[in-house]
């Protein structure tokens, strides 16, 4: 049997870090990305999930190899411990203790103690696995500092209406704001639904969060009980079709359509049920200003010419319609996303760890890039801080050029080939799609951001490429 221990003191009352671990999504929060563990299934007969609940995970090794782990939570003692058993998985032996030590009225120290062994006793497999648990609690730790620094005292038991809650983005915010203390009601897209429910009462008062099926297409719009309505107190628009992909005309009318119809349909929602919102989250993108090469950009450029701004341009006149229902109306114009399941690195991952890495054209095209955990962070920032309303560029402060950014990622990932791609090769398949995505200079500053004193997780590529895959 192997030991693991990790310790950290934290600015808060034991009874706030307790409580926070025992969020319905804490696990999904604190999660590292690169441990690609996914949450199956919740079984408790108690309301403190912790009290002797069951988890079932899935956990990701190899694109089509996975592992299943069955936990029990045991232990239970408030604001002084609880522990998790493995019954069933990949390991002979798994007991995590977690312990929790008063030092003060606003300082706690948390001591994790891990018991483990593998079926097989290799020297060399216990150092990589505690080599990897050092990793993962350093940024385990930093997960919870930030959010107990950030916690909301929701003790008006306010909402979060949520739309593209469970996408890429969506299923990293979700665990974020729900430690936070957000209620959370997820419109959850099914074109098959007819959007007519009788609610007779929705449990958010034993659930922190609610799904509820959402048609945008459907005629009807979806009418929630009044002591609901008046509670929702913040909207985030995340709905729209995924950008990548081959630019045939049906998916630029998709792209198109998917981001007008749901911003009109949730639209027509706010108004039915009498809303009137705090802060208003719509997703939008860079792509509005189209390609400016050696420009930097603010939240004050005019728009650019292309597909991707006069779509961005579109959605965003619909967005603004909420201005009559909303006390500020944030467009949230993204950069490009690192993630490890999505966006750019979720298409390229593969083929740059088998060894062969690849940009297109000269590379000295500038990409705006912004780290998902910032992302999420960015948008539970802007909920609460009313110094940001309208468009507001959520992109990190150091952009590169492409070159430089897929050289960082083949080193990261010990590429030894990387190619250079001529433009005319892309272009013959899709010359919207290659001028406007993969040759698209823009050097755009998060100048709201900055002004407002958000304190990026990861300023530097190199830093976000590690908090991605774990290096």
């Amino acid at each position: 049997m192997s030991t693991f221990t990790s310790s950290r003191v934290f600015n808060c009352s034991v009874d706030e870090i307790f409580s926070w671990h025992t969020g319905l999504m804490a696990l999904e929060r604190i999660t590292p990305p690169w441990d690609n563990i996914e949450v199956l299934n919740k079984i408790s007969s108690d309301k403190i999930f912790l009290k002797g609940g069951e988890l079932t995970l899935k956990q990701r090794i190899l694109p089509f190899l996975y592992l299943n782990w069955t936990v029990v939570h045991k232990n239970y003692q408030q604001n002084k411990i609880f522990e998790d058993h493995l019954t069933k998985g990949p390991l002979k032996l798994w007991e995590h203790k977690h312990h929790f030590k008063k030092l003060g009225l606003k300082k706690t120290r948390i001591i994790d103690e891990i018991n483990f062994s593998h079926w097989i006793n290799l020297k060399s497999l216990n150092e990589y696995t505690l080599r990897r648990l050092k990793k993962s609690f350093d940024y385990r730790y930093d997960i919870l500092s930030y959010d107990l620094s950030m916690l909301k005292k929701n003790l008006n038991k306010e909402i979060v209406l949520i739309t593209g809650g469970t996408g890429n983005i969506g299923s990293h915010l979700v665990p974020h704001l729900n430690s936070l203390g957000y209620k959370i009601i997820l419109l959850k897209y099914n074109k098959e639904s007819s959007n007519e429910y009788e609610f007779k009462k929705l449990p958010l008062e034993t659930h922190d969060i609610l799904k509820i099926e959402w048609n945008p297409y459907s005629k009807k719009t979806i009418v929630l009980p009044n002591e609901i309505s008046k509670r929702i107190k913040f909207l985030i628009n995340l709905s729209g079709e995924n950008i990548f992909g081959l630019w045939t005309k049906a998916k630029m009318k998709k792209i198109i359509e998917s981001r007008l119809i749901s911003t009109n349909s949730i639209l027509e929602i706010i108004k039915k049920n009498k809303i009137n919102l705090n802060c208003c989250i719509h997703s939008s993108a860079v792509g509005i200003y189209g390609s400016k090469p050696g420009r930097e950009i603010d939240e004050y450029e005019s728009k650019g010419k292309g597909f991707l701004a006069d779509t961005t341009n579109k959605w965003e006149i619909e967005q603004n319609k909420f201005l009559k229902y909303s006390k500020r109306n944030i467009n949230l114009r993204t950069g490009v996303v690192l993630s490890l399941n999505g966006g750019i690195l979720g298409k390229i991952k593969i083929p740059f760890s088998l060894g062969v890495g690849a940009y297109f054209g000269s590379g000295s095209n500038h990409l705006s890039w912004i780290g998902i955990e910032d992302l999420v962070r960015i948008i539970g920032f802007a909920l609460s801080n009313t110094m940001l309303d309208g468009p507001v560029n959520a992109v990190s402060p150091t952009p590169l050029t492409n070159i430089d950014f897929f050289s960082r990622l083949a080193k990261k990932l010990k590429s030894k080939i990387l190619l250079r791609i001529p433009s005319y090769i892309p272009k013959s398949i899709s010359k919207e799609l290659t001028e406007e995505i993969l040759l698209s200079d823009q050097i755009v500053k998060p100048s709201k951001l900055i002004t407002s004193k958000y304190n990026f997780f990861t300023r530097s590529l190199d830093k976000a490429l590690d908090n991605t895959f774990g290096f």
